[in-house]
């Protein structure tokens, strides 16, 4: 794995072992043949998705094996080891009880996403989140955009399979993602670290 760090921002490549993000995708595509997730607009009630924006919440769903093991626990260890190096520079953090518990999987077609900034901190069972983290699993070309982008660090990631983002929920790296153009569609996944 290689990592850097700015602006509170981890940026971490390579975290998980080849064919694992393509693993992800093809799990996402086959349970939403089988009527799993949901559409974000519907469950989020956000006008400026579109409508076949999609989502699954892997916690409660199961996945098939990958190199005859579970995909969750691949995914957790590879996001514990990113945390880790994250903690490094950020030594506050380790006193903490912080953990993330669940996965959630995201496509967004060409044209779709959720363009308008935002935070991921904020009242209620938002409070309690204290980082973000964002997995490309496939690569668009820079054409396509579809960039994650950060409103106060005037810094763009663009989607890159097997890249890594972590950065604090709050109003201070507010963001947002960029416009997918092209034909192919993004695929991440994406959840939060909690105070426990």
């Amino acid at each position: 794995m290689n990592y850097e760090q700015n602006d509170f921002i981890g940026h971490y490549t390579n975290v998980y072992p080849d064919g694992y993000c393509q693993h992800l995708v093809s799990e996402f595509d086959r349970l939403q043949n089988f009527g799993c997730g949901y559409s974000r607009i519907d469950s989020e009630n956000a006008s400026r998705h579109k409508k076949d924006d999609f989502q699954i919440e892997v916690s409660t769903t199961p996945m098939l094996l990958f190199d005859n093991r579970e995909t969750s626990a691949i995914f957790f260890d590879g996001l514990q080891n990113c945390y880790n190096k994250y903690v490094q520079q950020f030594s506050s953090l380790a006193d903490l009880n912080v953990r993330a518990n669940h996965i959630k999987l995201q496509k967004t077609d060409p044209g779709g996403g959720y363009h308008v900034w935002h935070a991921e901190q904020g009242n209620g069972a938002f409070a309690a989140r204290v980082l973000v983290y964002i997995l490309y699993l496939n690569t668009l070309d820079p054409s396509d955009a579809g960039e994650t982008e950060f409103l106060y660090q005037q810094k763009r990631f663009q989607p890159v399979e097997n890249s890594l983002l972590i950065w604090p929920a709050a109003f201070t790296h507010t963001h947002r993602g960029n416009t997918v153009f092209g034909k192919k569609s993004k695929y991440i996944a994406t959840g939060w670290f909690y105070f426990t």
